[in-house]
């Protein structure tokens, strides 16, 4: 069983009907489900998900209310789907070691600490909608795009 990392949009697509990839989310979730992939998320991912699902610019069309959005995440933390794995002081650590060597600078550093958790944790695919954002880190990561899930 391949194990993946996934990105904070591939969960908002899956749920949200309106957009552009939420066919290719919902068949990498239906992956996950019938155990041929073993998926991972971490404490930021879940964090990112109540973000999106609660704002309109980069998140839904209609953004939930904070009780609904609160009981998706509910059921994302409760199907059983994900490993949720923690953003230590060690990931923290590494995401500025990685940052500095990198010369990322302001809101990416987000981007970043998603890879050092994965690093951290001995993960190494990152199944993103975003592979702009993680295009400096093929080096240490293998980044998949929706054509490649």
């Amino acid at each position: 069983m391949s194990e993946v990392f996934l990105d904070t949009n591939v969960l908002v697509s899956c749920i949200d009907t309106t957009r552009r990839l939420h066919r290719e989310a919902f068949a990498l979730i239906d992956r996950v489900r019938g155990g041929e992939l073993k998926a991972f998320i971490s404490t930021q991912v879940v964090g990112e998900f109540y973000v999106s699902l609660t704002k309109s610019y980069g998140g839904l069309k209609a953004p939930l209310s904070a009780e609904e959005a609160g009981e998706e995440l509910e059921a994302l933390l409760g199907s059983g789907l994900f490993t949720i794995l923690p953003v230590t002081p060690g990931v923290v650590s590494r995401a500025v070691t990685l940052s500095v060597q990198k010369g990322i600078r302001g809101v990416k550093f987000w981007d970043v600490v998603i890879v050092a958790t994965m690093l951290e944790s001995g993960l190494s695919t990152l199944c993103t909608e975003n592979l702009r954002d993680f295009k400096g880190f093929s080096d240490v990561v293998r980044v998949l795009g929706p054509g490649d899930w």
